[in-house]
């Protein structure tokens, strides 16, 4: 049994949230991901604030990841702000942490954000998050050009994991 719990803790230790994130993206690459192929940037700069991980779908839904080891509370107000341009956002967060936040779930439901627990092999939705429309439609925009200009200039389409990071002009 013990050597079990170790096991179980070396899959969600994280010694950093720059940890996190990589272990988060690590998966998205993967394609293990609840919203199906992405193309994805990390640190995206909005002017008011830097998102951890920015996504878009392949139909074109913009997803926002802020990701914390265990302040729930600074995690969704960070998530709260990325709803003036994604239409879904999430708080990313280690398993045992995502557990204990998930009793915060009244919160994450005025906030209209959603929370994910990341492991070593796995990303869960714990809550969903709603699909809103962004606060600031000129926001939103900027963040689906800086994705066509990725597309355009490389030639791609939005495919699994694929990750560029980006600072806005």
């Amino acid at each position: 049994m013990g050597s079990l719990a170790n096991e179980t803790s070396k899959k969600e230790a994280f010694v950093s949230e720059a940890a996190l994130v990589e272990q988060f993206m690590a998966l998205l690459r993967e394609g293990v991901s609840p919203w199906g192929d992405l193309l994805t940037t990390t640190e995206w700069d909005y002017r008011t604030g830097i998102t951890d991980v920015l996504a878009r779908t392949a139909d074109g839904q913009l997803v926002a990841f802020e990701a914390k080891l265990t302040d729930w509370r600074r995690a969704s107000h960070q998530a709260y702000r990325n709803t003036t341009f994604a239409g879904r956002v999430y708080v990313v967060m280690p398993t045992r942490a995502a557990e204990r936040t998930r009793a915060h779930e009244a919160l994450f439901a005025r906030y209209g954000i959603g929370l994910c627990s990341v492991d070593a092999d796995r990303i869960r939705v714990l809550i969903e998050a709603p699909d809103t429309e962004p606060l600031l439609p000129w926001l939103h925009k900027r963040a689906h050009s800086y994705f066509d200009k990725v597309a355009s200039d490389h030639g791609d389409q939005p495919r699994r994991g694929r990750s560029r990071s980006m600072q806005t002009a």
